[in-house]
């Protein structure tokens, strides 16, 4: 794995911002505990972010703070105790003083069902409280605004975002390549032929996968140079001596196990020739490029 393609393909910035799906998510944090690397630069941009988000917050302007009190009354329970005892006043002077005239039994029965009423005073510290709840919900709008401000001012954002999702099919597509390739080097009923560079192309260099039982042929090419304009890689399998074709090679070969044409059996060595495109009865034998003999 690239660990420094995967650094910068700006997952780790997603991650440290939240806009990562869990999924990745996940990866992110597998990947850091994995490679040591990924951790280290993962914790290096929070604390890199978080220097920036503290070095650019803004103050919420004076006058929200002032504009929030000037609609708290914090004088309403003395007002309302002011109220409530003028009213106890007024009834006392109206209402006639009838424990003079009253039987006791009489005044048991009206207090009896004499409706008491209670009034409710909101007490000034929860009123400061409810200011303060209001204030710290504003504040953290107010940041989380901030934030996704500065989230938006990073215009390759997408660009970043989409590039790492680029690079993630491609670290998918290579792992399910190298997995196909270990299944075939581990696998009893395969035969693996190495193709050498010959003098044509020294540095070449290939894989063919035989299945003796069903004479199936999967071929890896490791290197070969790229296949000129009307030309492209024929290969072939020497059975009794006589080359046998088993196909064109796909001119778009990195990075994959091709399928080719069934060889027969008593297959004792196979050959690369370039031909011209779609291929020759017969292989050009001074355009070979690599062999191997079966073992």
């Amino acid at each position: 794995m690239n660990i420094q393609a995967y650094i910068e393909s700006g997952i780790l910035e997603e991650y440290v911002l939240g806009t990562v799906t869990p999924q990745e998510k996940q990866e992110v944090e597998c990947m850091s505990h994995i490679y040591p690397e990924i951790k280290e630069e993962l914790l290096r941009t929070e604390s890199a972010l978080e220097e920036y988000a503290l070095k650019h917050q803004a103050t919420p302007p004076p006058s929200l703070k002032e504009s929030i009190f000037a609609q708290m009354n914090f004088e309403a329970p003395a007002e309302e105790e002011t109220k409530a005892e003028e009213i106890t006043e007024e009834k006392s002077i109206s209402s006639p003083d009838v424990t003079a005239t009253a039987q006791p039994e009489a005044r048991v029965i009206d207090n009896a069902f004499e409706r008491v009423e209670t009034q409710v005073v909101t007490p000034a510290w929860a009123k400061l409280a409810a200011a303060a709840a209001v204030l710290l919900a504003l504040f953290a709008g107010w940041s989380a605004m901030q934030m996704t401000d500065m989230k938006h001012v990073n215009n390759d954002a997408v660009a970043k975002v989409e590039s790492m999702q680029a690079d993630m099919a491609a670290m998918k597509t290579q792992a399910e390549y190298n997995q196909a390739l270990a299944a075939l080097f581990r696998s009893p009923t395969y035969k693996h032929v190495h193709l050498a560079g010959l003098p044509k192309s020294p540095e070449s260099a290939v894989s063919a996968f035989w299945n003796t039982q069903t004479n199936e042929v999967l071929l890896d090419v490791q290197n070969l140079p790229a296949a000129p304009q009307g030309k492209q890689y024929q290969l072939w399998s020497i059975v009794d001596g006589k080359p046998v074709d088993i196909g064109m090679i796909d001119n778009a070969f990195t990075g994959k196990v091709l399928k080719m044409k069934n060889t027969k059996a008593g297959s004792v060595a196979f050959a690369i020739t370039l031909e011209k495109e779609g291929g020759n009865p017969t292989p050009t034998m001074d355009e070979m490029y690599v062999m191997g003999k079966v073992v």
